[in-house]
């Protein structure tokens, strides 16, 4: 909903000011200075449809309406038909209805077994799914602010949520924006959850997911379509949303529906090889349609440097004659950039590829750091704030920002990728999810089959709006949606 545009903010307020008229973490803007349980028997989650569920040790039919291996108590209480564990088999317990184990009431996913074949499977317990999640609560990259963490377990706190009558609990994990802290934090997770997610900051998901400890293990580990290098033909690895090379065709696309400029780009990129193949499909792209550009590779490391480095990219653009800037860089460098830009006269209009940018706090300090004169456009995996679903405000309790939107978003593509495993294990899930094709919800359907581990198959546009402020929020900034879904 649309409010009174208030003063527009002037010139680049300092870091202090911002830290305060946000309410974020003062260590977030520091750092820029430098997951069904329906009806009441048989199977909790209407999720276990399938004769024949094995199950964990001690739950049984009692509690997930699966018999349970080395279970005594399997099919005794909710599952009606199930055959009770023998010697604690376990043989053929069946779910809620009593016909084939499948949910007459759940209104969710029935292609889940539950099956753990005996095994110990990390992160699986008789009541929880760990999830592993890392992403930068801190750093260069984002910064998430603190309703981040409030928003990972929201989705999982609705009873309909369960999965396999178990509870998904999030572990979450600061990596800091850096690729160094990203597989300290995920050595100890591979250990520990049943699977791994990088939400967020591309070298941060690319060194993650390519780890001995993530890939010797055979850790599922999903993320949100970033990079290709070094990710291309693993087995355990799944993007579930657009890599920025797949969304190259579909930046120009929504540009020309936006009536952005078309004489001349500057496309702007981290200089690290993760960033290579969004560069390399931008300019081709640009190269096909006969569109001018610069390439200009910049450093958007996570040091004191890099404020002075953004600065001088952000000259560059003012005077180089740019009617529209691509970027693919860090949040933080977007920042200090498009703040000097805007100084020195630059009114064209910056816009790339999702995830990252078409936060909150990016549009709060970037409106502050240019006086909201800034005009920007990108993609993203999902809506705007302003398609937020009921069901959603509900959860919240209408208390919510797009953190909590694009988070609910992404658990709800989870709970789906949970829903194809072929067993409750980590290669179950592998096979599953290779087969998969993902409805989703918030976002749009992920497809993965013949090998294709790269799902995404549609965006949103996004436009920035300086005189607009999210739910709850007390400073200016936030996103609306333009446009879309564009499907590749």
């Amino acid at each position: 909903m649309r409010r009174r545009p208030p003063t527009v903010l002037v010139a680049l307020l300092s870091v202090a000011v911002l830290s305060t008229a946000c309410g974020l973490k003062q260590e977030q803007y520091d750092a820029l200075k430098q997951q069904q349980q329906n009806g009441t028997t048989g199977v909790d989650s209407g999720l276990g449809g399938t004769t024949g569920l094995a199950g964990d040790a001690t739950t049984g039919g009692a509690t997930s309406g699966v018999t349970g291996i080395g279970g005594t108590t399997s099919g005794t209480t909710s599952g009606t038909t199930g055959t009770s564990g023998t010697s604690g088999t376990g043989t053929s317990g069946t779910g809620a209805s009593g016909t084939s184990g499948s949910s007459t009431t759940g209104t969710g996913p029935t292609s889940i077994k539950c099956n753990t074949l005996g095994q110990n499977v990390v992160g699986v317990t008789p009541t929880q799914i760990r999830v592993g999640v890392h992403a930068p609560q801190t750093g260069t990259g984002a910064p998430f602010p603190p309703s981040f963490e409030a928003a990972v377990p929201l989705y999982w706190k609705d009873p309909a949520h369960k999965v396999c009558g178990r509870q998904v609990v999030i572990d979450f994990q600061d990596d800091k924006y850096t690729p160094q802290t990203a597989r300290d934090v995920c050595g100890p997770m591979s250990r520990r959850d049943f699977i791994v997610i990088g939400a967020a900051g591309t070298d941060q998901i690319q060194s993650c997911a390519t780890m001995p400890d993530i890939q010797s293990k055979g850790v599922p580990y999903l993320s949100a379509g970033v990079t290709t290098n070094g990710l291309n033909g693993l087995k355990n690895y799944f993007a579930l949303t657009l890599t920025y090379a797949q969304q190259a065709s579909l930046v120009l696309q929504n540009a020309r529906k936006a009536g952005l400029g078309l004489k001349k780009w500057a496309v702007i990129t981290s200089n690290t090889n993760n960033f290579k193949d969004a560069r390399d499909a931008m300019e081709g792209v640009l190269k096909a349609a006969g569109i001018k550009y610069d390439d200009i590779q910049v450093d958007a490391t996570n040091d004191n440097g890099i404020q002075g480095r953004a600065a001088n990219t952000g000259t560059k653009i003012a005077t180089g004659g740019y009617d529209t800037v691509f970027l693919d860089t860090s949040p933080g460098y977007f920042l200090y950039m498009s703040g000097t830009a805007s100084k020195q006269g630059f009114n064209g209009t910056y816009t790339g590829p999702g995830v990252t940018m078409t936060e909150v706090t990016v549009a709060q300090l970037v409106c502050a750091a240019t006086a909201g004169v800034v005009k920007a456009n990108f993609l993203a995996p999902f809506p705007g704030i302003d398609h937020a679903t009921a069901d959603f405000k509900k959860a919240a309790n209408n208390s919510y920002d797009d953190i909590y939107w694009s988070i609910w978003g992404l658990n709800q593509s989870l709970y789906y990728a949970l829903s194809a495993a072929t067993s409750l294990t980590r290669p179950g899930f592998i096979d599953g999810l290779s087969k998969a094709t993902l409805t989703n919800g918030v976002y749009p359907k992920s497809v993965f089959s013949g090998g294709n581990h790269f799902g995404g198959t549609g965006a949103w546009s996004q436009r920035m709006n300086c005189n607009e402020r999210e739910p709850n929020a007390n400073q200016n900034g936030a996103w609306d949606t333009a446009g879309g879904p564009y499907y590749k």
